[in-house]
């Protein structure tokens, strides 16, 4: 899908109208007396493990809950190949279609209630997370990664208005000049961070969010324009000429997501690429600088960012029938409804981070909207967050597909190499292309 539209969801969520009560909950109490293994990278891990707490406490449930740091695609596939105590985890679109490839997962679609969780899914969503016409997972999160943060309070220091917003990337960088001949020196954090999700996907939403593209949807074939000042063309002059001009700080490239959010939360920055759900981040006074002055560039006819989104997948390493159920239980409950039939997880998410989700009960809810508007600098930023959102673009050529983690891997340190030897353009594109060649060939795509 090249343009993930959610105005259906835009339209209720601003409204405020509440969803349809659930069907009946289902028996969600463990009977093997096993323990369910659930891993997961590193964020908030304190709700996480509440939300474990009150499964085990109220249902009598073994759930063993820990956090993997690191690499983190690389390293639960080696645990997924060793067959390691692992029975649910979270995982990324491209993380399930690999794993799912590998034999290693268990789809949603074996769920009990799994017409019950479709139905409340919204189409666009389900498509992204439907690998080989399976359901892969359960919603952890959606959200638009790269949506381009203003810090408003330096932004109206400088003497700039909404009226002055950029509307395209060009803008922006344009504007960078501007800025920086009015005193600061650097007042740009790019999404270059070195986490797996860092550099490469900065690249991914840039090149997209200017009209171009990386591989067909379908037969996963190169497609991107190598020509000269083609969207990826552009997109790396553009990276090229900020960083050797010195308005960026050379450091992003060494941050992990931590500092990189740190980074900007310190109102030194006046634009940066972030986490659609860290407007509330950094809107909190205990955490930013900036509260009440984090705002975010509106869609003017260019998107911001790449839908970013997340599982929760069950693997399917061998054990009894009694045991596999307890997984499906607690898979349901956390990644769903739990013994009530409230989505709870999903609305903590919500009300704890702004962390969109995948079930319309969620999204068209009264209180998601007055969390968002309690979240958020002005007013008029609800509108503003629905509408980047709704026209946020997916990469599913290069993310739907086995080989894409190990695309991006490539990618990352292509990209980190570029930027620091002042690589060459021309060379750079052609070698994604040949890279998306191989990796066909390699797996007979």
């Amino acid at each position: 899908m090249s343009r993930n539209r959610l105005l259906a969801s835009a339209s209720v969520v601003a409204l405020g109208l509440v969803a349809a009560g659930g069907a009946v909950a289902q028996d969600l109490k463990p009977t093997s007396g096993e323990t369910v293994f659930f891993r997961g990278w590193q964020y908030k891990t304190d709700i996480v493990q509440s939300n474990v707490d009150r499964y085990n406490s109220e249902l009598d449930g073994k759930v063993d809950y820990a956090t993997v740091t690191g690499d983190y695609p690389a390293i639960m596939e080696t645990n997924l190949i060793a067959g390691a105590e692992l029975d649910i985890l979270y995982a990324n679109p491209s993380q399930a279609a690999r794993y799912y490839d590998g034999g290693w997962v268990l789809p949603a679609e074996s769920l009990p209630n799994i017409d019950e969780i479709k139905a409340d899914m919204y189409p666009n969503i389900l498509d992204a997370w439907t690998y080989k016409g399976e359901l892969t997972g359960l919603s952890y999160f959606v959200s638009t990664r790269g949506v381009m943060h203003v810090n408003l309070k330096q932004y109206g220091e400088l003497g700039y208005t909404d009226a002055d917003f950029p509307a395209t990337w060009d803008e922006l960088y344009d504007q960078l000049y501007e800025i920086r001949d009015k005193g600061v020196e650097q007042p740009y954090l790019p999404h270059w961070l070195s986490e797996w999700y860092g550099i490469s996907w900065g690249f991914v939403f840039e090149v997209m969010n200017r009209g171009g593209d990386f591989a067909d949807p379908e037969t996963h074939q190169p497609t991107l324009d190598t020509s000269e000042g083609g969207p990826a063309w552009a997109t790396l002059e553009d990276w090229k000429r900020i960083f050797n001009d010195g308005l960026v700080p050379e450091e992003v490239l060494t941050y992990n997501e931590s500092a990189y959010i740190d980074a900007y939360a310190s109102g030194r920055y006046v634009f940066s690429p972030q986490q659609l759900y860290d407007l509330e981040t950094f809107n909190r006074p205990d955490r930013s600088q900036i509260a009440g002055e984090a705002s975010l560039l509106p869609y003017q006819g260019q998107s911001w960012g790449l839908l970013d989104s997340a599982v929760y997948l069950m693997t399917s390493r061998e054990r009894d029938e009694a045991h596999t159920d307890d997984v499906k239980k607690f898979a349901s409950w956390y990644g769903f409804k739990d013994q009530n039939g409230e989505i709870f997880v999903g609305q903590r998410w919500m009300q704890e981070s702004m962390l969109f989700s995948g079930y319309k009960s969620v999204m068209e809810s009264e209180a998601t909207a007055e969390r968002m508007k309690g979240a958020l600098a002005r007013p008029g930023d609800v509108e503003a967050v629905l509408g980047v959102y709704a026209e946020t673009p997916y990469p599913k050529g290069i993310w739907n597909v086995v080989w894409s983690e190990e695309f991006n891997s490539w990618l990352r340190e292509e990209l980190q190499a570029f930027i620091l030897d002042d690589g060459d353009i021309g060379d750079m594109l052609e070698s994604i292309n040949e890279k998306i060649t191989e990796l066909n060939a390699k797996y007979g795509i």
